[in-house]
């Protein structure tokens, strides 16, 4: 009875709450896995296996290839970089900040461990672009059934 008072209420979602406890808590020490993640998350990230190899992309546009860091270890890939804070003209007044500045990094854990030797990485138009083949051990092998 109590919680049929609260059910029609707006904005009042207790389940909701609970899963983002629990994602929260998820990934508290430990790189962010493929899950999807919480909006406004920079940069926001795809990942996809195709012929073999595992490609990334990431958006992040107002950047140089120089002011980004790149790291792939096994099936670990860190992103990190910073991007310049937005100065306001004297004397403006700011009603909306969104885009924020500074220090940024990403860790994502993926499916599958890649060769770091074959890695190669491009950034244009503000999307940096990530192909890591994946390691031998990590490729599937078609094995043949004697009869």
């Amino acid at each position: 009875m109590w919680m049929s008072r609260w059910e029609n209420w707006p904005f009042f979602d207790v389940e909701k709450t609970l899963e983002e406890m629990d994602r929260f808590f998820d990934s508290v020490n430990r790189p962010l896995g493929l899950r999807s993640v919480p909006r406004g998350t920079f940069p926001a990230i795809n990942v996809y296996d195709q012929d073999g190899a595992l490609t990334m992309t990431a958006e992040i546009p107002g950047i140089t290839a120089e002011d980004l860091d790149l790291s792939v270890m096994q099936d670990t890939v860190t992103l990190k970089g910073r991007r310049k804070e937005s100065d306001d003209p004297e004397g403006t007044r700011v009603y909306r900040r969104e885009r924020i500045g500074g220090e940024f990094a990403r860790t994502l854990t993926l499916p599958a461990a890649v060769n770091p030797e074959t890695v190669n990485a491009e950034y244009k138009n503000g999307v940096l672009t990530v192909r890591m083949e994946k390691a031998a051990e990590a490729r599937a092998k078609k094995i043949k059934i004697q009869s």
